[in-house]
């Protein structure tokens, strides 16, 4: 194999793959990265089995073949390289040498044909969703998706399909994202959950455009997204996710309005003196038009007051600092919601004029 492209071309290809190289394994492949020259392409492949990353870049090929390269090293050689055309080149005892300028390197790859393949999906089903509603969706719900492993089902999101909206849903044990979208086009009814790590990938990966559209499409245990120039294949989670419309409050004794960007900078400014150690809750009390904010930590403490529209009982609650602030700093819109039953009910936030989002956090005793 023999081609010549672009150190940055290449250094930014590789940056993509890696995502999905196994950092240590006792399968030196799966520490690696395929590397394929073909026509005028050079098409490079990551795989740790759980999930695989394939993106191709524009080269001049000399000599068709593949090898693999670990992809620390790969990747530390092509970054420290000069920005230029780089030449690389292996023989048929998968020795490799790498050469651009002054420079000159001499490694050794493993043999391709060794290198697992990502798996043929049966697709049962597919959507198709912009880039940029694709990083929204993931960015509203992923914080809440658990990562705590003996609950293996929550450490993905589920989304769902019917009647043309697409519902994506996450849910930790202590608060729960959701966000919807109706979806161009007819599509069947259906569901599948995407490990969170999968989706945090695909967010870092693709582009954000409203212009580039992105295809899921599912068969029973695998995903395959599909991009412009990249094609993502992960494992889904098997089974029955959490029936998170029963915890959803369907009615509110308390509903408070307040303006969105004041409420979420009054929170942020609770942040110097939270106390990493004990996890020192914050209060909210609701009263007539105003929340007062407090919290007194081992570092001090904090009081400050927002104007909002309510007028009845008192309520006082508290919530985990992170929890809460998590949720409202993905809110939208100018004013948002805040629905309660009582200090030991969970939190309702949504949108006052949409309701594409809703995000639930259970408090904590004060």
């Amino acid at each position: 194999m023999k081609f010549y492209c672009d150190t940055k071309c290449l250094n930014e290809a590789i940056s993509i793959v890696s995502k999905a190289v196994a950092v240590k394994s006792p399968i030196p492949h799966l520490e690696g990265i395929l590397l394929t020259a073909q026509g005028g392409t050079l098409t490079l492949l990551g795989n740790n089995l759980e999930i695989s990353i394939k993106t191709s870049i524009s080269a001049n090929i000399s000599e068709e073949g593949s090898i693999v390269l670990n992809a620390k090293m790969f990747s530390d050689i092509v970054r420290k390289l000069p920005q230029d055309v780089c030449e690389v080149f292996s023989n048929e005892k998968n020795n490799v040498s790498i050469n651009c300028l002054n420079a000159d390197y001499k490694i050794v790859g493993l043999n391709a044909e060794e290198f697992p393949q990502p798996p043929q999906i049966a697709k049962k089903s597919s959507v198709n969703i912009k880039s940029d509603k694709l990083r929204e969706i993931i960015g509203k719900t992923l914080f809440s998706v658990s990562l705590d492993n003996a609950r293996k089902i929550l450490t993905g999101s589920l989304y769902e399909i019917k009647n043309n909206i697409l519902t994506v849903v996450a849910v930790d044990g202590y608060r729960l994202a959701l966000t919807k979208m109706e979806l161009d086009g007819e599509y069947n009814d259906a569901k599948f959950i995407i490990p969170g790590k999968t989706q945090s990938e695909i967010s870092k990966i693709i582009s954000g455009s409203n212009e580039e559209n992105i295809n899921i499409s599912f068969s029973e245990n695998y995903a395959l997204i599909e991009g412009e120039g990249i094609t993502i294949t992960s494992r889904l989670i098997e089974g029955e996710f959490f029936s998170y419309r029963n915890t959803i409050p369907s009615e509110s004794k308390y509903i408070v309005k307040t303006d969105c960007y004041s409420f979420s900078k009054a929170i942020e400014r609770v942040e110097p003196i939270i106390d990493e150690v004990s996890k020192n809750c914050v209060r909210f009390k609701f009263e007539d038009g105003k929340i007062i904010i407090s919290c007194e930590t081992v570092l001090g403490k904090v009081n400050d007051v927002v104007e909002c529209d309510y007028y009845g009982e008192s309520l006082e609650i508290g919530f985990n600092y992170k929890y809460l602030h998590d949720a409202v700093s993905r809110c939208e819109g100018d004013e948002i919601e805040l629905k309660m039953n009582s200090p030991f009910n969970p939190l309702i936030i949504n949108s006052t004029d949409d309701d594409s989002y809703l995000f639930m956090v259970l408090p904590v005793r004060i």
